[in-house]
């Protein structure tokens, strides 16, 4: 490889730097995050929903089976009192037990009709909970609209800084050659991304170590075309 190549090789390496870079940016957009509360938001107020919709549904099952008892008690009253005033109960002792019955049963439809309208005043107060919801939910999912439009702008604006480093990317591996490429893409992926490091002063800019003094003297004699490595790290060393 020329020197020209070993350079363009580490502005390879600088763009594709930025590309990781770009991506992680993309991944972990701040609009990303802010879409996800307000999903979680619209979903709470949706669970909530389900929730309270089912609440209503069984205060109105216990709302009807106490009507239906309360109309069934109705017609024993009704029959027990006309017993009791039909003349057909004559003795004294019958007739006070009857009265008993019946001030027994008109007690107990008293409870009812009081379970009766607590009742219905829940399922109002459910009704009127369950209308808050419903607009909080029309805002909720004009929120997660509002949310998904300005990650989707977020997202472009980073995509087409991400298009324009690897357009730059192909443009500078254009004249690599292949195998010096490939030695790169292996080595990107066992380093960390970082493939490519300056060699200055003696130092490998990539791991940050010294090498020896004879490695150094080996790679100042070497030719300016050999690939050379780091002793320490294994990265593509570019004399500087």
């Amino acid at each position: 490889m020329s020197d020209d190549q070993f350079q363009r090789l580490l502005s390879v390496q600088d763009h594709d730097t930025r590309i990781d870079q770009l991506r992680h940016r993309f991944e972990t957009l701040p609009e990303r995050a802010a879409l996800a509360a307000s999903q979680r938001a619209r979903q709470q107020i949706d669970d909530r929903r389900e929730a309270v919709q089912v609440r209503r549904l069984e205060l109105q099952r216990n709302l009807k089976r106490n009507e239906d008892e309360l109309a069934v008690l109705e017609d024993r009253i009704k029959r027990e009192n006309d017993r009791l005033y039909s003349g057909e109960v004559t003795g004294t002792r019958e007739l006070l037990t009857l009265q008993e019955e019946v001030d027994g049963l008109r007690n107990r439809r008293s409870d009812m009709e009081n379970n009766a309208l607590e009742l219905m005043e829940a399922i109002e107060e459910i009704d009127a909970e369950v209308e808050a919801l419903a607009a909080g939910s029309v805002a909720a999912e004009a929120e997660v609209a509002g949310s998904r439009e300005q990650l989707a702008e977020s997202e472009t604006v980073v995509q087409a800084e991400i298009d324009q480093e690897n357009a730059a990317r192909s443009t500078e591996a254009a004249d690599i050659p292949e195998t010096a490429l490939a030695s790169y893409e292996d080595l990107r992926n066992r380093m960390g991304g970082v493939a490519v490091a300056r060699l200055r002063n003696g130092t490998c800019e990539g791991c940050h170590l010294g090498l020896s003094a004879m490695e150094l003297d080996r790679i100042r004699h070497a030719p300016a075309d050999e690939v050379c490595y780091c002793e320490e790290c294994g990265r593509i060393l570019v004399r500087t």
